[in-house]
């Protein structure tokens, strides 16, 4: 079994200044996204796992529809493998209902005029990001007990909670340590990565123009998000039994 952890916004001056070391692993460094017009979720995550520019195509479903947009397994690098599970990432098994939910909750904050109806809509969205959080933390672990080559986990509780909670040092800190304690409980080959990192616009967060990589095995320099198809697929011959 080799594991991905795909951690959306995983921010590496974070990792490093919190001292995430399971999260560092090894190797670790920032990935290259320059060739992309902007740093969009749904989009890297597209052109990580097919292993090429998926902008263009992902971008000409529209806005919103673009986050409904799936890729067929035999288009990704999951087709090199048997038995894989791939937990709600983006453009594959993104859990469409719980994303809209929190992007609802992020409209409703920005368009709230008083100071207390706004933090009550920061509560909810933040308890809604941790709950889900929370299942697909189970549903990774368990994956990890089951016979599976590859098991790939998107937690995108970083990215959501950042968006309105950058500056909320503290709270950062707690979801930095929640990632580097899963890292520490993968025992078998494994990779993470983000599709982007996150800067600070005063007590918010928006997306960087560089993700986050790291291994047990290799020193990557600065990949591009669309050679990881290939890393993964080195891996899998590098790892087999």
């Amino acid at each position: 079994m080799i594991v991905v952890l795909a951690i959306d916004a995983l921010e590496s001056t974070l990792v490093e200044s919190f001292q995430c070391t399971n999260l560092m692993q090894t190797y670790h460094g920032r990935t290259n996204i320059s060739e992309f017009s902007l740093p969009r979720t749904m989009v890297l995550w597209s052109s990580f796992m097919t292993g090429a520019n998926k902008e263009k195509e992902v971008l000409s479903e529209g806005g919103k529809a673009m986050w409904s947009y799936r890729f067929d397994r035999k288009d990704t690098v999951f087709s090199a493998f048997e038995n894989p599970v791939v937990l709600d990432l983006p453009g594959y098994s993104y859990d469409l209902a719980q994303h809209e939910n929190e992007r609802v909750f992020l409209r409703s904050y920005f368009e709230a005029s008083g100071d207390a109806e706004k933090d009550g809509i920061r509560k909810a969205y933040n308890d809604l990001a941790f709950e889900h959080h929370r299942a697909i933390r189970k549903q990774f672990q368990q994956a990890l007990s089951e016979e599976h080559d590859l098991v790939l986990g998107y937690f995108s509780i970083g990215d959501v909670i950042g968006h309105l909670n950058f500056g909320n040092r503290m709270l950062m800190k707690m979801i930095y340590r929640e990632f580097d304690e899963i890292a520490a409980s993968v025992r078998v080959p494994k990779l993470i990565l983000s599709d982007h990192g996150m800067q600070a616009i005063g007590g918010f967060g928006d997306h960087s123009t560089y993700g986050f990589w790291s291994t047990g095995f290799a020193d990557l320099g600065t990949p591009k998000i669309t050679d990881f198809r290939k890393i993964i697929e080195d891996m899998k011959a590098r790892y087999k039994k």
